[in-house]
């Protein structure tokens, strides 16, 4: 069964019992109202009844009962009597012939605690009872037919029945409308999760609301933003692994391939100098540039593997490692500041390979005023080093994938320059491991800038340069 439809029968059950619980209680108490009212009003007739007959008997010579009852009938019409002596012989009576000789006798019976009910057929009496006070083997016995009170009562039992019933059906109605109307984020809900489970995962609900519902759609569409982003970085995951795999292929394979081509040449047949010489060059060539890749693949897979120790080291020392390595560099000048007396939490030689290899790259983009400008900028807690050239710059489009490893922007370029793509994705992890990570700028055309942070340290006694 649906919940609608369970929400719906378990309000209408709740309701629906209240009320006639309720109607019912209110039309019993108005009927026990009523029969208390006739119940005083017909004592009080047979109060005056017993008044008339005991006043008739008194003034009489020698009366009769007989004459005492029809005094007392006549006097107060609204009820019938009867005068029984004590073997309940009647000696007057205009009572109903439905009433019998036994119901006069509980009628006696009951004289000391109060009245009782009798009834006959489709009507319903009131009999109450006393003795004479001066002839007590004489009793009156008054009878009240009170049948209307009851045919009342069950009328409007029967009112409130159909009332009920055309209330309840109203409810029902009612109940599932509302019911409906609660349940429809629900039925969004569904519909969102479904949608989910087929793959869409950039499906919301959208519903605002600031109760429980609302919530609820809250943190559903929280859970699929955070399923769509586990997907999305699935999906990434899988496609920087199987570039990863495609590249990593390519740049093995094809050197392979032409090395074992020179070497099977130079194996089966008798060259030239020349162009033995040529082969050797080229085999030596790509040695070492797959010596260099696996070199720096095992770099790359190594660290984070151990816990890196961050030492406070002098910034001057990191910059004046770069400054040594930079005097090498062909046709770039290298133009940096001075540290300023800064300390920085590193580990010295990974901090200057990282900015070393930024600063090789920077030469490497063909800065057209021959510079590579390194910055030091001191922030809140760290300290910020910028690499910046005027070089070729970087396509928009390229800058979010430029640290995969093996990822070239100019494959043909990177690779006659002896290029792997894993350099950033190097400098990237050393980054991390020092608390932060690269962050690019680049105009196509106009140049590049790379920043990275590290954490600002207390110079202590006993730190060289």
């Amino acid at each position: 069964m649906k919940l609608k439809w369970k929400l719906s029968l378990s309000l209408l059950a709740v309701t629906g019992s209240l009320f006639l619980l309720g109607g019912y209680w209110m039309i019993h108490q108005n009927f026990m109202s009523s029969m208390d009212d006739a119940a005083r009003r017909y004592t009080a007739s047979h109060a005056s009844q017993l008044d008339l007959v005991t006043t008739f008997l008194a003034r009489q010579d020698d009366p009769s009962p007989s004459q005492a009852g029809a005094e007392a009938a006549a006097g107060v019409p609204d009820g019938a009597l009867a005068l029984a002596d004590a073997g309940y012989a009647l000696l007057f009576s205009n009572l109903p012939e439905e009433l019998d000789k036994m119901d006069l006798y509980d009628a006696v019976e009951a004289a000391d605690t109060g009245f009782v009910y009798r009834q006959h057929g489709d009507r319903i009496w009131f009999l109450e009872a006393s003795a004479l006070p001066a002839q007590t083997d004489l009793h009156l016995i008054s009878a009240f037919e009170v049948t209307a009170l009851y045919t009342e009562r069950t009328e409007q039992l029967h009112r409130f029945w159909r009332i009920a019933a055309v209330l309840l059906a109203a409810v029902a109605l009612l109940t599932a409308l509302v019911s409906g109307a609660v349940l429809r984020p629900l039925r969004r809900l569904q519909a969102a999760a479904q949608r989910i489970a087929g793959g869409v995962y950039d499906e919301r609900t959208g519903f605002v609301s600031r109760d429980e519902v609302g919530s609820l759609s809250r943190e559903f569409d929280r859970m699929a933003e955070a399923i769509e982003a586990r997907d999305q970085a699935l999906r990434e995951s899988i496609r920087q692994r199987d570039d990863f795999v495609s590249a990593f292929t390519h740049e093995v394979k094809t050197p392979m391939t032409a090395m074992l081509g020179y070497a099977s040449m130079l194996r089966t047949r008798e060259v030239d100098l020349a162009t033995r010489q040529k082969a050797a060059d080229y085999i030596y060539h790509e040695s070492k540039r797959l010596e260099t890749l696996s070199r720096r693949l095992m770099a790359l897979m190594r660290l984070g593997e151990e816990k890196l120790q961050l030492v406070p080291t002098p910034l001057s020392g990191i910059l004046n490692d770069v400054r040594a390595a930079a005097a090498g560099l062909p046709g770039v000048r290298v133009l940096m500041p001075e540290s300023g007396g800064l300390y920085v939490r590193a580990d010295r030689s990974l901090a200057a390979d990282l900015l070393w290899n930024l600063v090789e790259n920077a030469a490497h983009a063909a800065p057209k005023d021959g510079c590579v400008r390194i910055t030091v900028t001191e922030q809140p807690g760290r300290v910020e080093l910028a690499v910046s050239d005027t070089g070729r710059g970087i396509p928009p489009e390229e800058l979010p994938r430029i640290i995969e490893p093996f990822y070239m922007v100019d494959k043909s370029r990177s690779r006659s320059e002896n290029g792997s793509g894993l350099g950033l994705a190097l400098c990237n992890r050393i980054a991390e491991l020092h608390g932060g990570s690269l962050h690019f700028e680049s105009t196509l055309g106009e140049g590049t800038t790379v920043r990275f942070s590290l954490e600002k340290e207390a110079a202590p006694c006993d730190v060289q340069d």
